[in-house]
């Protein structure tokens, strides 16, 4: 039976657009040892490979914008769902004006900012077009992220989005960000999505069990972990993930060091 580890990135193995070499190692090995790794995280494809690829980071796929693009080790995309045309930018409109907001759309290719009042760029997101409002037509987007880092400010914009598209979008938190995506969209969905796709009768595990890990810190996370048969937070986690995981690990190294351990010898030390 296949093993898979599905791992959040930025806070979980991604710090400051650096992953620990031990992390780097450890998913070598786990790869090594013939088991699957992916990357759920709510970037785009693209911001995706602009941060791993650096870091020397491979893997098996990847579950990105939240869940609604599937990819390979190679950021092939292998399924994508889109936001319905027009909904970007009516969101992006009813942003225009509020303060201490850094709103970005994303599209398969490219990701664009549209306004920004920081006038700082994130470590999570660094890498951008920028877009006016007027030039949206034409392209499909995906999501619509923005930072705002005002809990008050935060909440407001979920209700107001929520009570205007709820039907058609997913808003979901991850650290200082919110993420609109297309309804549906989770990191769980995605992971259940590629777990369907792995396993599928011309798939590369046709009618195999696929045994899944996750690993993660942040609210987004939470569905993930909730679709897993393990799910594994991080010690500095919010109680509200912490609460859906079995337990937590230090690090990726951590994980990986207990789960290629005998199983034999794993149970005589847990007596």
């Amino acid at each position: 039976m296949p093993q898979l580890i599905a791992t959040d990135l930025d806070g979980t193995i991604l710090f400051d657009r650096k992953v620990p070499p031990a992390d780097l190692d450890a998913m070598r090995r786990w790869r090594a040892a013939g088991n699957l790794l992916v990357v759920d995280t709510g970037k785009s494809v693209f911001a995706t490979r602009d941060t791993l690829e650096p870091e020397g980071v491979a893997f098996d796929y990847a579950v990105a914008f939240t869940g609604a693009v599937l990819a390979d080790g190679d950021y092939r995309v292998l399924t994508s769902r889109f936001l319905p045309d027009g909904l970007a930018h009516e969101i992006v409109m009813s942003l225009q004006g509020i303060d201490g907001l850094t709103v970005f759309a994303t599209t398969l290719e490219t990701d664009y900012i549209i306004s920004d009042t920081y006038h700082e760029v994130s470590p999570i997101l660094q890498v951008f077009v920028p877009m006016t409002p007027e030039e949206m037509s034409g392209h499909r987007f995906i999501g619509v992220p923005m930072r705002v880092r005002d809990d008050d400010v935060r909440e407001r914009i979920v209700a107001d989005l929520a009570g205007r598209w709820g039907e058609w979008i997913e808003v979901v938190r991850n650290q200082e960000f919110l993420d609109v995506v297309p309804a549906g969209a989770t990191k769980g969905a995605g992971l259940n999505d590629l777990v369907a796709w792995l396993t599928r009768p011309d798939g590369p595990h046709p009618g195999e069990s696929v045994e899944t890990w996750t690993f993660g810190d942040s609210w987004n996370d939470i569905p993930m972990h909730e679709a897993a048969d393990h799910a594994v937070a991080l010690p500095w986690s919010p109680p509200e993930v912490a609460a859906v995981c079995e337990r937590t690990a230090a690090s990726m190294a951590e994980l990986v060091d207990s789960l290629l351990e005998p199983r034999g010898h794993a149970t005589e030390e847990g007596r």
